[in-house]
């Protein structure tokens, strides 16, 4: 599960009313930072003691065994109380692509009924819970059925599903000057990036500031978004250069933990011991993540172009090139899991894990970083609600 508890600093706006699902969908967009696809987004507007609260659980999560338990205990986080109306919208796709309709009803019938037992089970009533639906560019009722159906729940076409840029939640945020998420990443442009690579062979001995290294892959990476392709030979060369030095390091272990300790620093006035990082950060609440290292911040996106760098050298970079860079996919994508983590965004990390065991399916790593985020172990610095 992917957790936000809006606003998250003290200038942002609290939600707006989430009784619209467009509205829903786009305050997820928001808050998440990521496009909500193949989930559950649970909801509640807050009350004068408890924050508002969105989360995102991938749909696959909900419905493989065991998905009903993790479902109530989901609903009892939202709501401890049943003070609050929870909010449920199964988004199917991305809410808005072409999908088959009996296959739209068929999954919004099977959420609705395992939404209204997870309810049951917590003695809320049949109001505490509200359940929508968004598919093929529609939002959909799934409502109680009537005792003399044969159905528990009865789905219909209710209304327009709204783009991101046409609610009101985009039109505020812009307002209160809030960062709106970037579109998605270009990964065949960025894929396409790592194959042209010439990537150098790491020296573990190496004593590279990887701080500086990483900000001027960044800058590499922003120019090269805004250059049309290898024409410009000037500029994409020595680009290039900046970011197949950062891989190249990303690939000795100390320095892509090095990277990871610069990344927990970012806006703090002080250091953290690199060899105790993780107990420290799941012990001291004063160790926050800064924006820049959240989904959506700019040293996360680099960080997730990175990976696409690093991918597309694995596959088609020279063959003496693609041990590092499969070296450095796997320490950016560990970069990924750990920040991911660090700010409570579980169903992420997860989602990262099961990339990394992919490609290495017998990989220690990847059963490590599972125990990290299935275990109740958690950041310090927001307890679990």
């Amino acid at each position: 599960m992917t957790m936000n508890i809006p606003p998250t600093a003290p200038h942002e706006p609290p939600l707006l009313p989430l009784a619209d699902p467009s509205e829903l969908l786009a305050q997820a967009h928001l808050s998440l930072a990521v496009m909500p696809c193949d989930c559950l987004l649970l909801a509640t507007a807050g009350t004068v003691t408890e924050p508002p609260m969105i989360t995102r659980s991938p749909l696959q999560d909900i419905t493989d065994p065991g998905g009903a338990e993790r479902l109530a205990h989901q609903l009892h986080l939202m709501a401890p109380g049943g003070d609050q109306v929870i909010e449920a919208l199964v988004v199917i796709g991305d809410g808005f692509q072409e999908v088959l309709e009996p296959l739209v009803r068929e999954i919004l019938e099977r959420l609705g009924e395992m939404l209204q037992q997870a309810a049951r089970s917590l003695a809320l009533d049949r109001e505490d819970v509200l359940v929508r639906g968004a598919a093929c560019g529609r939002w959909w009722s799934v409502d109680p059925a009537s005792s003399d159906s044969a159905a528990a729940v009865q789905v219909a076409a209710a209304g327009e599903l709204l783009p991101f840029s046409r609610t009101r939640t985009a039109a505020s945020a812009v307002l209160a000057g809030r960062c709106i998420p970037r579109p998605p990443l270009d990964t065949a442009r960025l894929r396409a990036l790592g194959a042209d690579l010439t990537i150098p062979a790491p020296d573990i001995s190496s004593r590279a500031d990887v701080g500086m290294l990483f900000a001027r892959a960044r800058t590499a990476l922003e120019r090269l978004e805004r250059t049309p392709g290898p024409d410009a030979q000037g500029v994409w060369m020595t680009e290039c250069e900046h970011i197949a030095a950062l891989l190249s390091a990303l690939a000795v272990d100390r320095l892509h933990w090095e990277l990871m300790g610069r990344c927990v620093e970012r806006g703090a006035a002080r250091k953290i011991d690199r060899e105790d990082l993780l107990p420290i950060l799941a012990s001291d609440g004063s160790w926050r993540p800064h924006a820049d290292v959240c989904a959506g911040g700019s040293w996360y996106r680099a960080l997730e172009e990175l990976q696409a760098v690093a991918a597309g050298a694995m596959t088609a970079a020279p063959v003496q090139e693609r041990s590092t860079a499969r070296c450095a996919w796997r320490a950016v994508t560990t970069l990924l899991v750990l920040l991911a983590w660090w700010n409570h965004r579980y169903a992420s990390a997860g989602e990262l894990v099961a990339a990394l065991e992919e490609v290495e399916p017998h990989s220690s790593l990847a059963r490590l970083l599972t125990r990290l985020i299935d275990t109740p172990v958690r950041p310090a610095w927001r307890a679990a609600p």
